[in-house]
């Protein structure tokens, strides 16, 4: 009976066991297969989109990676003592967190896993894609030293893999020649794949490319592992190729590579592109019918798209830059901005259109100016000279036309300093800036600092050479005077009243000193400063009154855009209109007479306290139970 019962137990446990292997297997089987599944998906949207930093799993993959992550943390949750079983669920987990983007969540798991399960099977792939998932986290430095492991050991399964990374991680650190480096080790090593051959090839012409060393980018972009490559990375290295060979300016080789390209069945979306850079290369090489027959053919056939908006905005360049047609780029310009109104191409075409438009408007002023009768506006005529040069420079980037333009200001009014001096250095500003031509620029700036030695254009000038700036302006001399007056105006103010002779003086030479500066710079708005500190100094005695007023007067009509002549003229009543003096003098005079009653105060007051004795100070007895106090209150305890 004692055997029955055992025997029942023990088939009873195996039943029992049973079940648990069948949930574990349960769990294991769907993640698997959940994953796989998402690994389908995630395969066939990377043949579209290779770069995998710039494609994302739709909704329904990532769903089907919860749904890993939920099964295998059931193994976690119900096997723990069993490390096969959940070495395999953590690194499962690990994965899918890696396909979903979510990088600080699969750096813990692979943490996890190396904790503890680092004997197992997937402990190579854990190190290489924790280091990959540290880089995409923007932890580079943390991820190479965890790639160490991998680029160490040239047996290990992802060395190649590793060494591409290393590379990128090179490249972020901005150090492109270790990139390079990185990548000429896995080409040297003839042991690799030749798809990751392929993949390192891709990758150097990208930084040659950047370096723009156009034959060695050209060189890895035409390898023949970048064959085995998909179709996006190896169209992407046909179009660089070519692109190589137009900056190297073998403009009819570039476009037969375009040409070629063209043709090929599995590049046909991009076809509208090849047309519209065939037709660029052709105006490059200057083979403009070729150029007009391409863009045109890519208008009838593509119309109002991005690349017909590029096609005519390249048509109206042609027209605006080389035959000079305005009118005709104008109607260029427009059908590229309708084309495609919110391109950049569309953009700059209003912008160009503007741009053209507000120039022939300026050119037809002038002209029909030119052609009146009776003499010309001078004036007029120059300031739109000067427009039309700064729409050459800065709105249809025409510098030639611009330095014409400006050329012919300095011919034609020669007589006109200002203008010859505005022109003179806008045109030296354009061959250091726009130009780059050193040597003209510096000798166009000399000629200014030597021609007009006082203006602001030679101190300028003195800068931009990088000269010790000596050049002095009317308005630097008036200034220095100025502060030599002003100071002297505070010594004057600092002498005691009782030397009321020394006092007198001193404003009176404190006076001379800025209507010195007055007569010699009335065209600076130190002058201005300068006349009304002498309207402030006849304001100081009463019989100069009628002096102050005078002075006040002046100064609101010739400076009235300085703050000097708007104060003064508000002191004179003349922003309401009314010549109103008497009320003005009477308000001074009464101001004049409350500062000398206040004066004649303070001075009686001092010398009645200069005539008395002084006064003899006693000793200060305290008394017995005062001393008691003092000696026994401790003021910072007894508070009572």
């Amino acid at each position: 009976m004692f055997r029955i019962r055992y025997m029942a137990l023990l088939a009873l446990a195996f039943v029992f066991e049973g079940c648990t292997c069948c949930a574990y297997l349960n769990h294991m089987f769907n993640a698997e297969r959940l994953y796989d599944e998402a690994t389908e998906m995630r395969t066939a949207r990377l043949d579209s989109i290779p770069d995998e930093t710039e494609s994302y799993p739709s909704s329904e993959e990532r769903l089907k990676y919860d749904k890993v992550i939920e099964k295998g943390s059931r193994v976690l949750e119900r096997f723990p003592k069993n490390k096969k079983r959940t070495a395999e669920a953590v690194f499962l987990i690990g994965e899918s967190f890696r396909h979903k983007g979510e990088w600080g969540k699969a750096i813990i798991k692979y943490d996890e896993y190396e904790r503890y399960f680092a004997d197992y099977d997937s402990m190579r792939a854990v190190e290489y894609q924790r280091a990959y998932c540290l880089y995409r986290n923007n932890e580079f430095n943390i991820s190479r030293f965890a790639l160490e492991p991998v680029i160490s050991d040239k047996a290990h399964p992802y060395y190649f893999q590793g060494l591409n990374l290393l590379s990128l991680l090179d490249e972020k650190s901005e150090f492109p020649d270790q990139a390079i480096a990185a990548l000429e080790a896995v080409l040297a090593d003839t042991s690799g794949t030749p798809f990751m051959r392929g993949k390192a090839h891709f990758r150097l012409a990208g930084l040659y490319f950047k370096k723009e060393n156009w034959d060695k980018a050209r060189e890895h972009y035409k390898a023949k592992e970048i064959d085995l490559l998909n179709v996006r990375e190896r169209q992407t290295a046909g179009e660089q190729a070519a692109e190589c060979l137009a900056n190297k300016k073998e403009y009819l080789k570039a476009a037969d590579e375009y040409k070629a390209l063209y043709k090929v069945p599995d590049y046909e979306n991009r076809q509208p592109f090849y047309l519209v850079r065939i037709g660029e290369i052709m105006f490059a090489a200057e083979r403009n019918a070729d150029a007009f027959v391409v863009l045109q053919k890519v208008n009838s056939e593509y119309p109002r798209t991005e690349f017909a908006c590029r096609s005519y905005y390249n048509l109206g360049n042609y027209e605006q830059t080389k035959t000079m047609n305005y009118e005709q780029a104008i109607v260029y310009y427009d059908s590229s901005f309708i084309s495609r109104t919110i391109s950049e191409y569309g953009r700059k075409s209003r912008e160009l259109r503007d741009a053209l438009k507000r120039l022939l408007a300026l050119r037809k002023l002038n002209d029909d100016d030119l052609k009146k009768d009776d003499i010309p506006n001078v004036k007029n005529f120059f300031s739109n000279e000067f427009q039309i040069a700064e729409l050459f420079l800065f709105k249809l980037s025409e510098v030639d036309s611009a330095v014409k333009r400006l050329d012919a200001i300095i011919e034609k009014d020669s007589a006109d300093t200002a203008k010859v001096m505005r022109a003179t250095y806008a045109r030296a500003f354009i061959y250091d800036e726009f130009k780059g031509d050193e040597d003209k620029a510096e000798e166009l700036y000399k000629e200014i600092i030597e021609k007009y030695p006082n203006t602001e254009y030679a101190k300028q000038a003195q800068a931009n050479l990088g000269m010790r700036v000596t050049a002095k302006t009317p308005e630097d001399l008036a200034k220095e005077r100025y502060l030599h007056a002003e100071s002297l105006w505070t010594v004057a103010s600092e002498i005691p009243l009782d030397q009321m002779e020394m006092v007198d003086s001193a404003y009176a030479v404190a006076f001379s000193a800025f209507d010195s500066v007055y007569q010699e710079f009335p065209n600076t708005e130190t002058g201005a400063q300068a006349l009304y500190m002498k309207a402030m100094y006849f304001q100081m005695s009463p019989e100069r009154l009628d002096s102050a007023i005078m002075v006040y007067k002046e100064l609101s009509s010739k400076y009235p855009g300085t703050p000097w002549g708007r104060q003064a003229a508000l002191l004179t009543n003349q922003r309401r209109g009314g010549d109103d003096s008497d009320a003005m003098l009477e308000r001074l005079r009464k101001r004049v007479k409350q500062s000398e009653e206040h004066i004649d105060q303070l001075s009686k007051q001092y010398y009645e306290s200069m005539s008395k004795p002084p006064e003899e100070k006693k000793a200060e007895v305290k008394s017995k139970e005062d001393e008691v106090l003092e000696n026994t209150y401790n003021s910072m305890y007894d508070f009572e």
